[in-house]
């Protein structure tokens, strides 16, 4: 609190008002982000990346990053005010990174995920079994990521289980057996192979 006057002054003279007591409130708003991270980026394996984040409020609150759940990225002693950005080179894998906006009146914080996109890993643990004159069923295991699409053996794609019987082969032919996995960025390599010889009509 105290009293303001305003001053007029040109070359003629100069004016003042009558003294005003005037209060003056400091406004103060809690950090909010202006300028969030995405929540997901995809990006191919060995890609770069650009993450900003903005916040704002009064006082302005300082803006960090964390990878992973305790791996701080910004040093404490040079912590940026209002602005971010992390530069990501040669991206291996998929982490979350999280934007920590904090000042005296509070912390939020937003968390994203970057996504590394690659080739589906190699199907394991191919058996056969049911073996007759004309058909066998395969069954295999996948431990990699769970975005599949289908799996594929041979001439045949679009199996979307981990089992399927192959019909309408030759009695008594060995045949060989393998699997590929397949996603949105395309085929996987295959499985070792399974062999087997079909029965005698």
């Amino acid at each position: 609190m105290g009293k303001y006057e305003c001053v007029a002054e040109n070359s003629v003279g100069t004016e003042h008002t009558k003294p005003t007591p005037l209060y003056v409130k400091v406004r103060r708003v809690p950090p909010t982000f202006s300028r969030p991270p995405e929540p997901v980026y995809e990006v191919m394996l060995g890609a770069n990346l650009t993450l900003t984040c903005v916040a704002v409020g009064s006082p302005m609150p300082s803006v960090k990053w964390r990878k992973g759940v305790d791996q701080d990225l910004t040093p404490e002693n040079d912590v940026p005010v209002g602005r971010n950005v992390l530069e990501l080179t040669d991206i291996r894998v998929s982490t979350n990174y999280t934007c920590i906006a904090q000042s005296s009146l509070g912390v939020i914080e937003a968390t994203s995920l970057v996504k590394v996109q690659s080739l589906p890993a190699a199907p394991t643990d191919v058996t056969i079994s049911e073996v007759t004159a004309t058909q066998v069923r395969l069954e295999w295991s996948y431990k990699g990521p769970e975005d599949l699409q289908y799996y594929a053996f041979s001439e045949i794609s679009g199996i979307i289980t981990m089992f399927y019987v192959v019909r309408t082969l030759s009695p008594y032919t060995e045949y060989e057996f393998y699997v590929i996995a397949v996603n949105n960025i395309g085929r996987g390599p295959p499985s070792l192979p399974a062999t087997t010889t079909t029965g005698e009509t």
